[in-house]
């Protein structure tokens, strides 16, 4: 973009934080249409936080040389926010020159700011040194990471319509807890052939067997009549979720009332003829992943991968898939929002024929972790707490660190990286520690995102094309549940 003279200097300062809901809720919902034709290049991403409009339009106002310094959102390095932003700028020459990535803001609010200093012009050739969290760094990118700007990963085709979202009930009144459903079940033995388990992300990360907590009552693909045959179960959908649902300003939740909203149609049709699948929480504090039977019903808080085998899970569980999915994905806090649209489709897996290698390694971690968690009676969030903690001692705990140390060996061999030195498992205390896991984690990422450029341009040539949208796991997540009849589950008759 060409800039013409300036109307100011340098902008200092603290512009709102406002997600998609938060600008609806304040400005009406048109007010992002607005934003958006201001800026068409974000056209299709309403997610952008409304700090990210503020970097671009100082700059504007700036001219051709200045400088600004925001204080913003975490987000701002990351998603649509950090694309329209930081990114674009730096693809029009502007440089970061001083940040702080991440850090609690001082007041009241519950939330993670950064604090970005950009150069613009002529400016530029001023900045003597970049420096990212107190530390002088050869370059800072729009991801405020240490590094030079890359290419953005491409989408790879050996990576679609494996994630989904699960499904939607929109109606808490669906589910039903352990208790009622035993009542339900005492007092019609049928009601047991449509309340099915149903698993979202917070059971699943705290149960100590993989059990649930609560069933669904599930009319997915059944026309009224049909789920008449339940008197019972329709009378508590009558009740608790008919009044709100037909007030929905969405037309197929007014309708079909008593389904569920998104009954992830595509997500069971990819889980067809696996008895398991491997499952993890949207938003999480660790990356953990573990299989659940493909019967169930999953919520939209979890991601479901239609992999079956401990050499996927291996993979997945690795830290060479959790730095790319933190790097690529959002942060909640000290949380992370996995981004299967962002981390997975774009992620590079080893090749096909050196997958079964992993088998055992996987198989291995996973027993284990399995007989810990039973024997101690706590989830995989507790259980990683104790990994995590240099402090905790305990010989099963030391044994997983080993076994995740040498399952992260196994994975980088079969990518041919076994020239990757794997740091201790346990969060890094010591400043050696911290610059072993720097070290390993820009040695992975620095290897994924040339893999990922080679594998797209593979793809490219074989005339299999890339994913374009941000949004293609979501829609996958839902296709088919409310009107299509697709979504029905694996052994649910009509």
């Amino acid at each position: 973009m060409t800039r013409v003279g300036a109307y100011f200097d340098a902008f200092v300062g603290n512009p709102p934080f406002a997600g998609k809901n938060a600008i609806t809720d304040t400005s009406g919902p048109r007010y992002i249409d607005w934003l958006m034709a201001a800026r068409p290049e974000v056209k299709g991403r309403p997610n952008t936080d409304l700090c990210a409009y503020f970097f671009r339009r100082v700059a504007d106002l700036l001219g051709e040389n200045g400088a600004i310094g925001f204080v913003a959102t975490n987000t701002i390095a990351q998603g649509d926010s950090r694309l329209m932003s930081l990114k674009a700028l730096i693809d029009d020459g502007a440089v970061i020159y001083d940040a702080r990535s991440s850090m609690p803001w001082a007041g009241d609010a519950s939330v993670t700011v950064a604090v970005v200093h950009v150069a613009l012009g002529r400016v530029v050739n001023a900045v003597r040194e970049r420096r990212l969290d107190g530390r002088t760094v050869p370059a800072i990118d729009s991801r405020l990471t240490p590094h030079r700007e890359r290419s953005e990963p491409k989408r790879l085709q050996a990576s679609a319509d494996k994630a989904f979202m699960g499904g939607k009930l929109v109606g808490a009144g669906l589910a039903v807890s352990l208790a009622e459903y035993e009542h339900l079940v005492r007092a019609d033995p049928s009601n047991a052939q449509v309340l099915r388990p149903y698993l979202g992300g917070e059971e699943a990360n705290r149960s100590p067997t993989g059990e649930f907590e609560r069933y669904v009552i599930d009319f997915t693909s059944m026309s009224l009549a049909e789920a008449g045959r339940w008197p019972a179960l329709m009378e508590i959908v009558e009740a608790r979720v008919r009044p709100a649902r037909e007030h929905d300003k969405r037309r197929t939740y007014k309708t079909y009332w008593w389904r569920p909203g998104e009954s992830g149609g595509a997500l069971y049709n990819a889980l067809r003829g696996k008895s398991r699948c491997l499952v993890s929480a949207c938003v999480t504090k660790h990356l953990v992943f573990s299989f659940r039977p493909t019967s169930w019903f999953f919520s939209q808080t979890l991601y479901v991968f239609a992999f079956d085998t401990h050499a996927a899970f291996a993979v997945l569980q690795s830290r060479v898939h959790e730095p790319w999915a933190r790097l690529l994905s959002s942060s909640m806090r000290s949380d992370l929002r996995y981004s299967a649209s962002d981390c997975f489709e774009t992620f590079p897996f080893p090749p096909e024929a050196l997958m079964s290698a992993l088998e055992e390694a996987g198989h291995k971690l996973y027993e284990m972790r399995a007989r810990y968690m039973a024997d101690e009676d706590v989830g995989l969030t507790v259980t990683y707490n104790r990994l995590k903690d240099a402090r905790c001692d305990d010989a099963r705990v030391v044994e997983a660190r080993q076994a995740h140390e040498e399952l992260d060996r196994a994975v980088l061999s079969a990518y041919g990286w076994g020239d990757i030195s794997v740091p201790a498992f346990s969060a890094p205390v010591t400043a050696p520690e911290h610059a072993a896991v720097e070290a390993f984690e820009d040695a992975v990422l620095e290897r994924l995102f040339a893999l990922n450029a080679q594998r797209a341009e593979e793809e490219r040539l074989r005339g299999a094309g890339t994913k374009a949208t941000g949004e293609s796991v979501r829609r996958r997540g839902k296709k088919g549940g409310t009107e299509g009849g697709q979504g029905q589950l694996p052994g649910l008759g009509s």
